[in-house]
């Protein structure tokens, strides 16, 4: 049993929904810094940057947009009742919203995991696929592409299916290995950036200009992780400061994606066609020496694959709050299926639908902005992790519905724009912050009106059959 509990680094995980008890848990500070650094390390941020630079925007107005980075400090606060309960963020949902009633919110973040790991591992296996070719001349084929998504498939999908411990070791390899790869890149990009047309750039409108390209900044980092918060911290002791753990996570998150974001913004003023490009990969790597093409290849594809580490790992516990009765092992293999199939399809069949994927991912993002508003309220005041379990909470369930109707309502997308999503709200992120203000004002206000907290009968704890096995 003692070795059940204090698993190495590459024996598989055993505890899934259920809390990680006080004597499993062999977690620091460190590994939780080098699993959100490495997590931030796409080159895709550098396309974010570029997108900022895309509103006219003077430099110290790009700075201001680029303040929306502070939205990890939700992911650096979310992380602390992991810690406090050995639970991942999703199960300890249940607190506010019922063990039932928080099955939908549970399943919508798995949806939405499963997407973006889906979406990443196409954009990783162009990458991929690139990086064979520059390295042994084999051309573009069926065969090249399923071959290196295969790859990429095994890289991620195997260290998520291990778990925590192999997580953090990987994560922090790659942080250090990817991170000074990164860097070696961003000095050969310097020479494309034309400091002369940054300096003389003249302000451009807030109202449709900073305000939009804040609120894409938020959507894209805080707000798009803060589903996963206390899945890395639920093995840390629970004697570990919150305070420290706060911080540790969101500079963690906050330094590389700055760095990256930032350097978008510079790079936009030589390569003005970075925010609209079809293949960003590819125009970053015309950018740079030929001899550096496989390693900038390679270090994208790592970037990438330390997110869909993630993406997988905690998409598993998203499914395991919905109460899919699975152990958590497997269901690495249910996202494995879904994840392989609509790359294929995407990669060989219909190579312009990854566009339309991804905005279906953004409004699934209409979930996660009042979700959040509801737990940090309900974390603030030391509502998670406590209290009986039940199986609905109205006042979480109806604001958190309010407030996925009002994100819908006021946000554009490619298959969808909702009736409101004119103006200021079209081609931005300002319906999900509007959503998470709406939903911040209106669930105190339900709880307070509300009878005894609307709260359905006491459930049985859920556990998962084989939880500790796979």
């Amino acid at each position: 049993m003692t070795e059940l509990k204090r698993p190495g680094p590459f024996t598989v995980e055993h505890y899934g929904r259920d809390p990680v008890p006080e004597d499993a848990r062999r977690g620091s500070l460190s590994e939780v810094f080098w699993i959100w650094f490495a997590a931030n390390l796409a080159i895709t941020s550098l396309v974010v940057g570029a997108v900022i630079a895309s509103y006219g925007l003077a430099w110290w107005q790009s700075l201001i947009a680029l303040s929306g980075l502070s939205s990890y400090l939700l992911v650096g606060y979310f992380s602390i009742p992991g810690c406090r309960t050995g639970r991942p963020t999703m199960v300890l949902s249940a607190s506010s919203f019922g063990e039932l009633g928080n099955m939908l919110p549970s399943l919508l973040s798995w949806l939405n995991l499963v997407g973006w790991e889906t979406v990443v591992l196409v954009i990783a296996t162009y990458a991929l696929q690139a990086a064979v070719q520059a390295a042994f001349g084999i051309p573009d084929s069926s065969g090249s592409i399923i071959g290196s998504l295969l790859v990429v498939t095994l890289l991620a999908f195997s260290v998520a299916f291990l778990g925590h411990r192999a997580i953090a070791r990987v994560q922090t390899v790659f942080a250090y290995l990817f991170g000074a790869l990164t860097v070696v890149a961003l000095v050969f990009w310097l020479p494309h950036v034309h400091w002369a047309t940054l300096v003389v750039t003249r302000p451009g409108p807030w109202l449709t200009g900073v305000l939009p390209a804040f609120s894409i900044v938020v959507a894209v980092s805080g707000l798009s992780w803060v589903n996963t918060a206390s899945d890395y911290s639920r093995y840390l002791p629970v004697r570990t400061s919150g305070r420290q753990l706060a911080w540790v996570t969101t500079w963690a998150s906050v330094v590389p994606a700055f760095i990256l974001t930032a350097f978008g913004v510079l790079l936009a003023t030589g390569l003005p066609g970075l925010a609209s490009s079809a293949n960003p990969i590819a125009l970053l790597e015309s950018a740079l020496p030929s001899w550096l093409a496989l390693p900038y290849l390679l270090t994208a594809v790592g970037g990438m694959v330390t997110g869909d580490i993630m993406d997988v790992y905690s998409s598993g516990m998203s499914l395991l709050a919905a109460r899919v009765r699975i152990p958590r092992s497997r269901t690495v293999f249910v996202d494995a299926v879904i994840s392989i199939a609509a790359s294929l399809y995407i990669l060989l069949a219909a190579h312009s639908f990854i566009g339309t994927f991804e905005a279906f991912l953004t409004l699934l993002a209409g979930a996660l902005a009042p979700w959040a508003a509801i737990f940090w309220i309900d974390l603030a005041g030391g509502r998670i992790g406590t209290g009986p379990e039940v199986a609905a909470r109205m006042p979480a369930i109806v604001s958190w519905l309010v407030g996925v109707l009002a994100a819908v309502a006021f946000t554009s997308s490619g298959i969808f724009s909702g009736p409101l999503a004119t103006g200021v709200f079209a081609g931005s992120s300002l319906g999900l912050i509007l959503s998470f203000g709406l939903t911040l004002a209106l669930y105190p206000l339900l709880r307070t009106l509300w009878p005894k907290g609307g709260q359905s009968a006491q459930v049985r704890s859920a556990q998962v059959p084989g939880g500790r096995g796979f």
